[in-house]
């Protein structure tokens, strides 16, 4: 141990004595507040945490039935038909017709034909999942604490439209449980209030809101969200056809109060790109560690500790136990539905041809350098401001890599894809990467400096073993990692991460032998002054978010006006929002292969790291360093 012990000295003689452009730049700072060379990123900063908030806040406020077509946020996932027999007489909906949705991606197209006095529907239920299943199923309230506790709740708001204009549809909600027409209870578990309906209304042929009055109505347990019913006697002998879009329950409704929410990784559309689909409901844990440690960097408290407490939620609730960190979960509120025995919710999709919802397998799955990325920014949060159980799950998260990642030699493998949950689930992963290990390291490092536990000093010696392994004094730079036996280096990638997070995690004395790692990293930015992800950069462009860390290091390391070229570059593509995209160009290469052999890429679509990292690289912030 002395050896660390050593290193932990160094690390803060370090800390102490600052390299001379570091110290000349804030003392001067401190004299003349102008003289800051930062201050003029301040506004595009602030700008990058506005866009963090929003983000964060995004539908905190209302209750979908229906967003988008497999949207996270949708609830009453579950329909049942509904008819008087004459089953000819109503079509399916359609809920991904996608040629003009009144706001987002998608809408609901549904086609019936009355005659007569025929009537037909359908309801929004939230039915029920039993523990051990995969397969959700209807209630029609038989089943006890299935309803969603909607108090609060003032309206049911929707938008609709019909494709011609004077399509007559009776919309509804609640009523579940009881005969439609005396409101005399007929289920064991009914609603708590019988249907609250707009009674039979006329659309025109423009989209068009519409509300539903709540008010006085017992919202306490409600298993049908939503339900339209049509009807011959009203519409008469025709096929119509119309259109639903942003149905939701607004107010202030009790349940969404407090609750356990993620932020969504990255913004989608579907309509431009359907293989976004698979990344529609993500909340990558790695992005949401970031925000927080933004949010950390700024002084936002409270939304950090947002983020934190659903990481406590996540774990505490896995659905197979306690003791890891998933790769993602889905976007805002987190729980599972009442009666589905699911655990914390994770994301997913639904295929239309193959009517079947997916799970990710990395998404659900646990690597080393996610799980550090959320005990970095608990332990952050925990030097800041305290709180015992962010100290806990960092101890957790990190526990099980030392169970489960460790192979006797020098770091840490990668982990696992897939679900521990299912027999024969889980693809486990011996390369070890450079990345991971440079994450590890600091995480170790620092709980063994808060706990004094001989387990994580040890644990940092091994995760910095192998990362100076990794470094090639000859060529001056990090390898990525090794390939599936742990040992041999894999040398076909040169990527920037390496490089870069080396220094902020080992700090400017331990990195100091490899300081060309730092020259390397500078020879590899863009004629537009970012930087790529991996020195060959096939497609061009460049990567926003490795650019934000860069400045990061760079400012670390005192190369100012490094530093400030690469900042220069990120706010070039700021959005109005203050958000990022996460790659320049279509498609930013990454020199690897998804699980599925297709190449991994980057999207010019809004990310949260780049933002993020944005924030902490403007205020100074090392996020490896405590």
């Amino acid at each position: 141990m002395k050896k660390l012990i050593t290193i932990l000295i160094c690390a803060m003689i370090a800390a102490v004595c600052l390299p001379a452009p570091i110290q000349a730049a804030q003392g001067e700072a401190q004299e003349n507040p102008e003289a800051d060379p930062y201050a003029q990123y301040q506004s595009s900063k602030d700008a990058a945490v506005a866009y963090l908030s929003a983000r964060q806040s995004d539908a905190a406020d209302a209750l979908y039935v229906y967003r988008d077509f497999s949207s996270a946020l949708n609830h009453f996932t579950q329909k049942a038909k509904i008819d008087d027999g004459n089953s000819d007489y109503i079509y399916d909906m359609n809920e991904n017709w996608q040629e003009d949705p009144f706001m987002g991606d998608s809408a609901i197209e549904v086609r019936a034909k009355t005659a007569d006095a025929s009537w037909g529907g359908w309801l929004f239920l939230n039915g029920y999942l039993p523990e051990g299943s995969t397969e959700a199923q209807l209630d029609f309230g038989d089943v006890p604490d299935a309803g969603m506790d909607l108090s609060g709740a003032t309206q049911l708001t929707f938008w609709a439209k019909g494709a011609e204009g004077g399509e007559v549809v009776e919309f509804f909600t609640a009523g579940l449980g009881y005969d439609g027409e005396t409101n005399a209870r007929m289920a064991e578990y009914p609603d708590s209030s019988v249907k609250i309906s707009l009674g039979f209304t006329m659309l025109t042929n423009e989209w068009e809101p519409y509300s539903i009055d709540l008010s006085g109505a017992d919202l306490s347990h409600i298993g049908n969200g939503f339900g339209f019913v049509l009807s011959g006697v009203y519409s008469g002998d025709r096929e119509t056809t119309f259109y639903l879009d942003e149905i939701r329950f607004e107010g202030p409704i009790e349940m969404l109060q407090d609750a356990p929410r993620m932020i969504q990784s990255y913004e989608t559309d579907t309509r431009d790109d359907p293989d976004e689909l698979y990344i529609q409901n993500t909340a990558f844990s790695y992005d949401n560690a970031l925000a927080a440690l933004a949010f950390i960097s700024d002084g936002e408290q409270e939304q950090a500790k947002t983020l934190l407490d659903a990481f406590v939620y996540a774990v505490q609730n896995d659905r197979y136990q306690a003791d890891r960190v998933r790769n993602a979960y889905v976007y805002g509120d987190i729980r599972p539905f009442p009666g589905w025995e699911s655990g914390t919710r994770l994301p997913g999709w639904y295929d239309v041809e193959a009517k079947t919802y997916y799970e990710d397998q990395y998404q659900v799955g646990t690597n080393v350098g996610n799980s550090s990325f959320v005990a970095l920014a608990l332990l952050q949060y925990y030097k800041e401001y305290g709180g015992e159980e962010y100290l806990q799950l960092a101890e957790t998260a990190m526990d099980w890599v030392l169970d489960n990642c460790a192979d006797g030699t020098s770091g840490f493998t990668a982990g696992y894809d897939g679900w521990p949950e299912a027999e024969d689930g889980m693809e486990t992963w011996t390369y070890k990467s450079t990345e991971h290990n440079i994450d590890v390291y600091a995480v170790f490092k620092q709980l063994y400096a808060l706990t004094g536990e001989e387990r994580y000093g040890a644990a940092a010696e091994s995760a910095l073993d192998f990362i100076i392994s990794m470094y090639d004094e000859e060529e001056g730079y990090f390898y990525t990692g090794t390939l599936d036996d742990g040992i041999t280096p894999n040398k076909d990638n040169l990527v920037l991460d390496a490089q870069v997070w080396s220094l902020l995690s080992l700090g400017a004395a331990v990195y100091a032998p490899y300081q060309t790692a730092l020259d390397t990293t500078v020879g590899m930015q863009t004629s537009e002054g970012g930087y790529p992800f991996h020195a060959a950069n096939s497609n061009g462009g460049w990567w926003p978010e490795g650019t934000a860390f860069t400045a990061l290091a760079l400012r670390e390391a005192g190369r100012e006006e490094d530093a400030q070229s690469a900042l220069d570059a990120l706010q070039s593509v700021q959005l109005e929002d203050g958000a990022f995209p996460a790659a320049t160009v279509a498609e930013l290469s990454t020199g690897f292969d998804l699980f599925t052999g297709d190449p991994w890429t980057y999207r010019n679509i809004p990310h949260i790291a780049p933002a993020a990292w944005y924030v902490m690289a403007v205020n100074g912030f090392n996020p490896y360093a405590f």
